[in-house]
Formats: C-alpha cells, structure tokens, sequence
C-alpha cells in the first residue's frame, strides 16, 4: 500500500510540474519622472526581461523582473545650463492576474523589490555624484497578444513608488512593448 501512494505521489507531482507554463518576456520603452528638489521632468528609455510561470495555466502567473532605467533632463540657469541624469536598476517579484481568451490577454501586476540608482549632476562649476538604494514597489497594467502557442506581443504600463531621494514623490512611471516566449 505505501509503494502505491509513492507512486501516486510522484506521478501526481510530475502532472503539475509538466502542466506549468514558463514565459520570458523582453519588453523596452519610454519613462519619465520628476528630479527631487528641482521642477525638472526626466524623461528617457527603460529594457526590462522578466521570467514568470503559470501553475497549470491558470489566472496567476508569479515571476522575477529586472530592469535598467536611463533618464535624462536639463535646466537653463541664469549662467549655464544644469543637466541631470539618473539610471535606475530595480529587481522585483511581480504576481500577475490574467484575464482574457487565448488570443488576447489583459493583465494586472504587481511590484515588490529593491532598487539602485546612481545620479549625476553637470553644472558649469562642479559634476556632483551619488548612489542610492532602496524599496520598489508599484503596479501595472497591460495586454498582450498571442501569435501561436509560443510566441506574443506585450504592451504594458508601469507605475512605481522607490524610497529613492532622487526622484520627487518617489514615483516613475514606464510604458513598454515586449516580446516574449512560453515554453
């Protein structure tokens, strides 16, 4: 009788692992966000890769993301301008719910992580420097579109909340479009 529920055992847990669906996607596109301390509004490019996987296919995909933000911006001084530049790494976990038909998938995510950013001032007198580090966390919305089985086309939009002194209020905000891959 035990050899029987062994064998049921493993037999049950190979079905769910083979059921489970990976994905990565790549997605890059446009951010912006507001320089703490100055009425500046950055704006620049952010490429992010994620790998998530999707217990039996179900509504709940959980998965890790990583991220490289570039954001620059200027201000005319009354002597010379001031330009900035702020790049942003955050590493999340990012729960998903899906919603939607084969073809056409919708989407809310989450965001939980850290961050490290590394800022840069150029004035005419001096370059200031510095690094910070902190909390990631924020939410998103998106779809994506499923060529076959395999292969879809992601569209997403981000907003994110870092403990960053950096950045005004904390917030960035990303549009990107991705392609990704199940297997």
């Amino acid at each position: 009788m035990k050899q029987f529920f062994m064998i049921l055992t493993i037999v049950f847990c190979t079905a769910y692992a083979w059921s489970q669906e990976s994905v990565v996607t790549v997605s890059g596109g446009y951010s912006f966000a507001n320089i703490e301390d100055t009425d500046l509004k950055t704006s620049g490019w952010r490429i992010n890769g994620s790998y998530e996987f999707n217990p039996l296919g179900g509504e709940w995909a959980y998965g890790i993301s990583m991220g490289y933000i570039d954001l620059k911006g200027s201000i005319e001084t009354l002597t010379s301008p001031v330009d900035y530049r702020i790049q942003t790494m955050p590493i999340y976990f990012a729960p998903k719910y899906l919603f939607g038909n084969n073809t056409f998938k919708g989407f809310i995510k989450g965001a939980l992580g850290f961050q490290k950013s590394w800022f840069e001032r150029k004035g005419n007198a001096a370059i200031l420097t510095d690094v910070d580090m902190g909390v990631y966390v924020g939410g998103g919305v998106g779809a994506s579109y499923n060529f076959n089985e395999q292969l879809f086309l992601n569209l997403e939009y981000e907003l994110a909340w870092m403990t960053n002194s950096f950045y005004k209020d904390g917030l960035m905000n990303s549009a990107m479009v991705g392609v990704g891959f199940r297997f």
